[in-house]
């Protein structure tokens, strides 16, 4: 047998599924950051270029875990195909063993461990150390005027908060314009205008408002009693930008070069605690370690991979894929728990880094070695039962029993339990593993907050409150995957072409896959409203806690203004503490009902709210002051007492969580509510509201869009209509992604906006299925 032509077509086979499983994996996680560079460009000006810089420097970081995972399962798909079809049978009639048909297999990894040492040693540091040169970079030349909207506070600008109560952004002309500036370490200057026009300087760095008719307050925060006042027909206020509005993270280890971790270890310790130049050490020997012996893990998931491929012969390649999950989920996990102790200094830092690897290469060649010895291991069955093979050929000359009746019965028909027994098996083995992915990544970007039993509990805590918010996002796409791989399969074995000469048109055929899809409808739009908000928010609270942060929902709000347009009161307080209810710095400021002028402030150095059992809106203060305009007297100091606000306390609390994931749609629109009431931005949420019905479709959707490809494949096979609806899926979020910012900016009617999307790809996608030849 020619060796050539068997490895180059077990390299054609083992390549469609590493393809379609690294695109689908890395698209997967990469959802979020497309919603956030349409923001970036639509929303605050950022440039395509700048935003595409920012996605393709994202990809590094991504393709380290999901290059090794598609691997795996190109691996297992390929042999698993092969294994299914007799040919593995025959090529060892042929003198070909198990060990030589690692070749091919061995090769590929060989490729990818290249790749990997390239990402891991170079791409991944200077990836991330480009994407903050570039993120702080674009926060300079944001569009400043662009970001000013009417009724919202604006406070990213350090030191300025911004105020509008109504404008004609398109114009720049504003009116009530409101802007609070820290003029030194001891000054308040609030300036009042009735008009006024925004112009952005042209390299971004000042913002110059030309205001008409206004008055400047000044107050003195140490001699609180000087209040100096001043009014102007026409005033020109700068506003500098410079400094950015992004400030870069901290540079952390993962994050230094190679060259740059070598050349740590070679400078002189900078501490003089013995034991804390050990851990530095260990902790930059590690990560050198870690990066070499991760960029290995390809040739050793091929060790495994063939192997678990062929498990099975006859058609259990679920158990053997199962298994492959399971391997690799217990791989990471040993691998974050061993990396904490060589960071503490309590392990070698190269046993912590290549015994995971050695392992799994010994688990590899166990398995290579009793592959042409065995055909079902013993502790392989209890998968293989989820996951049963299909009946095999008798021996020639043997009796063939008899196969079973399949009774008509109640209930679905034959071919919708056929079709959908194949379908839900897929769905929980693509489900599975992209979880599972999901899981390996977390685990590794929080292992080094991780130390001690209650940190692991509350880890898998985090991990399971996580789950549902990742099946909802992940459901869409799994549901189209599903549905390709079935009917590709069916396909290739000509069952598609036998259902069709029987008379079952290719509409009836796909009846089980609409519902597979509708029931996945059904499943997003309960877990939104019922499940993923509960859980999301017990995730976010409990990886702040891992992190050492204090939780959300407990946390102390700092710098926050409260504006009430209907009873002309400015509200703002440095700081509050959720769990005494007490606020520090907190003022006042109360406007006049006819103009847009201060008439008094109110300033209180501590104050809370009482019991709740006292009156509501009553405001307990020590160490405070008021100033009144044109009041007798103008300034008094007061020692304590209570100030009537006359608003209720949850008013003054900053929302924990504004992002739609957390809420359902009642929750949402109370939300919404608040936010108006406040002064707060609200359009992001609005879009989130109505998006909640569109994004529980998506499913079906994707399916309308995807499934005629599945039958207009012809020659070309499986996978190529597989990779067109693939790529036409990534369009339909790139979709989603453009017009939920288009919303967000009001360029659109929000509703009209999220619904956009569905409705032209879902007519596209109904098209083409009726143009189908049935």
């Amino acid at each position: 047998m020619n060796l050539k032509i068997l490895h180059r077509y077990v390299l054609k086979e083992m390549a469609g599924p590493f393809l379609i499983g690294l695109v689908v994996y890395s698209f997967l996680f990469l959802i979020n950051l497309l919603f956030q560079l349409a923001s970036l460009v639509i929303q605050q000006g950022l440039s395509a270029g700048a935003s595409g810089k920012l996605f393709l420097l994202g990809l590094p970081g991504l393709l380290s875990y999901t290059l090794p995972v598609a691997l795996l399962l190109g691996t297992i798909i390929a042999f698993s195909r092969l294994s299914g079809d007799s040919e593995i049978i025959a090529l060892r009639a042929g003198g070909v063993s198990s060990t030589r048909l690692l070749a091919s297999p061995l090769l590929f990894a060989s490729v990818m461990t290249l790749l990997l040492l390239a990402i891991n040693l170079w791409l991944i540091p200077a990836s991330r150390s480009a994407s903050d040169e570039i993120q702080s970079e674009a926060s300079q030349g944001l569009n400043i005027v662009r970001l000013l909207r009417p009724g919202v506070f604006f406070d990213r600008i350090p030191g300025v908060l911004l105020y509008a109560g109504r404008a004609d952004v398109k114009a720049g002309r504003y009116e009530h314009i409101l802007v609070f500036q820290h003029g030194s370490p001891s000054q308040d200057l609030l300036t009042l205008a009735d008009y006024g026009r925004a112009i952005r300087s042209a390299d971004g760095q000042s913002l110059q408002f030309l205001l008409s008719d206004g008055e400047t307050v000044q107050f003195d925060r140490k001699r609180p009693g000087t209040v100096q006042t001043s009014t102007f027909r026409e005033q020109a206020l700068t506003v500098e930008t410079q400094g950015g509005l992004v400030r870069p993270p901290q540079k952390g280890i993962m994050e230094y070069s190679t060259a740059e971790l070598l050349g740590t270890l070679n400078l002189p310790a900078q501490e003089s605690d013995p034991a804390l130049i050990r851990r530095q050490r260990y902790a930059l020997l590690y990560e050198i370690n870690r990066r070499l012996s991760a960029s290995l893990i390809p040739l050793f998931f091929v060790l495994i991979g063939v192997p678990l491929g062929m498990v099975n012969t006859r058609g259990g390649r679920g158990a053997g894929f199962s298994l492959s999950l399971i391997v690799l989920l217990g791989y990471w996990i040993l691998t974050s728990a061993l990396g904490d102790l060589a960071q503490a200094g309590r392990l070698t830092p190269s046993l912590a880094a290549w015994l995971p690897d050695l392992l799994l290469m010994l688990a590899g060649l166990l398995l290579v070695s009793t592959r042409d010895r065995i055909t079902a291991p013993a502790w392989m069955r209890p998968l293989a039962l989820l996951f049963p093979a299909r009946q095999e050929k008798a021996a020639s000359g043997a009796a063939v029993p008899e196969s079973p009746k399949i009774a008509a019965g109640r209930g679905l028909p034959i071919l919708d339990r056929y079709l959908l027994a194949r379908m839900l098996r897929t769905f929980l083995l693509i489900s599975l593993s992209v979880l599972l992915l999901d899981w390996i990544i977390e685990i590794r970007g929080l292992s080094e907050f991780i130390t001690g039993s209650q940190k692991l509990r509350l880890l898998g805590s985090y991990l399971l409150n996580q789950s549902p918010g990742v099946l909802v996002m992940l459901v869409p796409l799994a549901v189209l995957m599903t549905v390709l791989v079935t009917f590709g399969v069916l396909e290739r074995t000509n069952e598609i072409m036998a259902m069709k000469a029987s008379g079952i048109s290719v509409y009836r055929v796909s009846l089980p896959a609409f519902a597979l899809a509708a029931a996945a409808c059904l499943f997003l739009w309960t877990m939104g409203e019922a499940v993923v908000p509960g859980t999301s928010r017990r995730a976010q609270s409990t990886r702040d806690h891992i992190k050492g942060l204090v939780a959300r929902n407990l946390s102390s709000t700092m710098d926050v203004w409260l504006f009430a347009p209907d009873r002309h009161v400015l509200f703002h307080y440095n700081h509050y503490d959720a769990r005494t209810r007490t606020f520090q710095g907190f003022s006042e400021y109360r406007f006049s009902p006819d103009h847009f002028r201060l008439d008094s402030r109110f300033f209180a150095k501590q104050a809370r709210f009482p019991a709740p059992s006292s009156a509501p809106g009553a405001l307990a203060f020590a160490r405070g002051w008021r100033w009144r305009r044109g009041g007798s007297p103008v300034f008094k100091e007061l020692s304590k007492g209570t100030r009537q606000l006359g608003l209720p306390q949850h008013y003054f609390v900053a929302p924990a969580f504004l992002e739609g994931q957390y809420f359902s749609s009642r929750e949402l629109k109370a939300l919404i509510r608040e936010l108006k009431a406040k002064g707060y931005p609200s359009r992001q949420q609005v879009v989130d509201y109505y998006e909640k019905l569109p994004d529980a479709l998506a499913p079906l959707v994707i399916l309308l869009l995807g499934l005629p490809f599945a039958f207009a494949t012809g020659r070309r096979g499986s996978l190529y209509g597989m990779a067109i609806a693939l790529g036409l899926s990534i369009a339909y979020y790139v979709m989603m992604a453009i017009f939920n910012s288009v919303g967000a900016m009001d360029w659109l009617n929000p509703a009209l906006a999220v619904w956009a999307p569905a409705i032209l790809f879902g007519c596209a996608g109904g098209y083409l299925l009726l143009n189908l030849r049935t």
